[in-house]
């Protein structure tokens, strides 16, 4: 992406984690960038498009909030792995991140195309990146990375809706030997 373009992706981003995603409009997101509603749809072809660009900055950022956060390459074993990703998920830090991402999978149900590409991707890296940090001797770490990232969802969307007592219980509980 050119250096201008990415600085005004961060500078919506900044936005966005501020006001959310689900009612972004043109004119405060080029506000937020330093320009003008046309020459966002000028540099971005199209309101989708700039909205999956915003999108897929934040699954950068928050995969790189995971690589700085998670304690190691690769957990020891499946439930130290998905209590580090749980607390990493469910910290007050990262509240903002997770509100966006409830929107975006609600905006994704309305069947929202940017949102539901956008939405497939992060999920595909989300299982790869977990995957990559199981243990190396998991027997099956695609099937344990996408059981963990239903796990990590259900636990958010409960600890949204004030469970987070449930959301404590299930993972602690979760592959226990």
């Amino acid at each position: 992406m050119v250096p201008a373009k990415q600085a005004m992706v961060q500078a919506m981003v900044g936005h966005v984690l501020q006001h959310g995603i689900a009612d972004a409009s043109l004119r405060p997101l080029a506000q937020a960038a330093g320009t003008s509603d046309r020459m966002l749809i000028y540099h971005f072809g199209s309101k989708q498009q700039l909205i999956a660009a915003i999108l897929i900055e934040l699954g950068e950022m928050f995969g790189q909030v995971l690589e700085v956060q998670f304690a190691a390459r690769r957990a020891p074993d499946r439930r130290s792995c998905l209590a580090q990703l749980g607390r990493i998920t469910r910290s007050p830090d990262l509240r903002p991140m997770m509100r966006i991402w409830m929107q975006i999978l609600a905006a994704s149900a309305a069947g929202e195309t940017a949102y539901v590409e956008t939405g497939r991707l992060i999920v595909d890296r989300l299982i790869a990146w977990i995957s990559a940090h199981l243990p190396e001797a998991d027997p099956d770490p695609d099937q344990t990375a996408r059981t963990m990232l239903v796990l990590i969802e259900g636990s958010l969307v409960l600890d949204m809706a004030g469970r987070g007592d449930v959301a404590d219980a299930v993972l602690d509980g979760a592959f226990r030997s």
